[in-house]
């Protein structure tokens, strides 16, 4: 059986620098006696962070090249260190996730390895650790199981009581599993789409009451709430131009001492500066607003659990399965298609 120590090297994907993309060595750190080693058997390109990262558009202080992307990954514990906490074994099946120290490159949220050092160098104890995939579920389950859970941690900021409209803008990873959370939450929830791209409204609607393009959703949302519009907002698009605007699908409120106000919950990766609409347009909603980052403890059990018994569905999910060698080809297609591509998941085996 390996000890944890047999693990020096991994193939990861690797970003060289903007829009150069290798599969290549690269050194792990030297594992501490509470460490676990894992596995990889899929991992993905993240529509959002990943791609803002492999366009150089992340800032110098997040991370710098060459780096390991990633932090959808799922695979298999293959040694357990001395001191490890005892709750994994070798053999178990895990959400693995993030890595934050490699030995030569940057682990810009460091997914994307072969093999993975979890230990308390180079995991965050709140939220990276690993979890196991239950019985029923595959390791693609796995895979699919996290930017779900980054929804789930902005959803628990939101009082969702009673028969409210909320707006989904942007049905992308994040904004599908919001979509599918609200109902799972509260099923008495009105909930509207807006997504500029038909592919991913089309996969909308699978989730949703109602799905709009930008173009009609103002009137699409006045026409469903009589003219009251949206209670909430969840901004899932990742683009800069949209949280200004939010504005205009959102209810008035506030002027009384009972009249709640409405609510944004800022849920995007903005890596450019946000554009704000002229102030007089906001100033009037005498709205709250709120953001929230990646997940919290507790959410990948739950939203395993949710997969689990059929609460949650990632069976609709268009993913594509590429090799893990066709990598480089992998990014430079999600790049040409952008959009209309919805999840890339890499193979390991391949």
């Amino acid at each position: 059986m390996s000890t944890i120590y047999d693990y020096k090297k991994t193939r990861a994907v690797v970003i060289e620098r903007p829009y150069e993309v290798r599969l290549r060595e690269i050194t792990l750190t030297e594992p501490k006696k509470d460490a676990y080693i894992a596995r990889t058997y899929y991992s993905s390109i993240s529509s959002g962070t990943d791609m803002k990262t492999y366009k150089g558009l992340q800032h110098p202080e997040q991370c710098y090249y060459p780096l390991v992307p990633g932090y959808e990954t799922a695979g298999e514990v293959v040694a357990a260190g001395e001191e490890s906490d005892g709750s994994l074994k070798p053999g178990d099946r895990v959400m693995i996730n993030e890595c934050r120290k490699y030995g030569d490159v940057c682990a810009a949220w460091g997914g994307g390895s072969e093999y993975t050092v979890k230990d308390s160098d180079t995991t965050n104890d709140t939220f990276d650790y690993m979890v196991k995939i239950p019985e029923n579920l595959s390791y693609i389950d796995g895979v699919l199981a996290y930017l779900p859970c980054v929804a789930l941690k902005g959803i628990r900021m939101l009082n969702l009581e009673g028969r409210q409209t909320i707006v989904v803008s942007g049905a992308g990873m994040v904004g599908i599993s919001a979509m599918q959370i609200l109902k799972i939450v509260n099923p008495n929830l009105r909930v509207i789409a807006i997504e500029p791209n038909k592919f991913r409204r089309d996969i909308a609607k699978k989730y949703v009451d109602l799905v709009a393009d930008p173009f009609e959703a103002e009137l699409v949302i006045r026409k469903a709430t009589g003219g009251a519009m949206a209670d909430q907002i969840i901004e899932c698009s990742g683009n800069a131009e949209v949280p200004g605007i939010l504005h205009k699908y959102l209810k008035d409120g506030g002027w009384g001492t009972t009249d709640a106000p409405g609510h944004i919950h800022w849920q995007g990766d903005y890596p450019e500066k946000i554009i704000m609409d002229s102030y007089h347009r906001w100033f009037t909603k005498n709205c709250t607003i709120s953001m929230s980052c990646a997940l919290a403890p507790g959410c990948k059990e739950q939203i395993l659990a949710w997969i689990s018994e059929g609460k949650f569905n990632t069976n609709g999910l268009p993913v594509e399965i590429w090799p893990v060698s066709k990598c480089a080809e992998a990014f430079e297609y999600k790049m040409a298609k952008g959009e209309d591509v919805f999840k890339i998941i890499f193979d390991w085996s391949k």
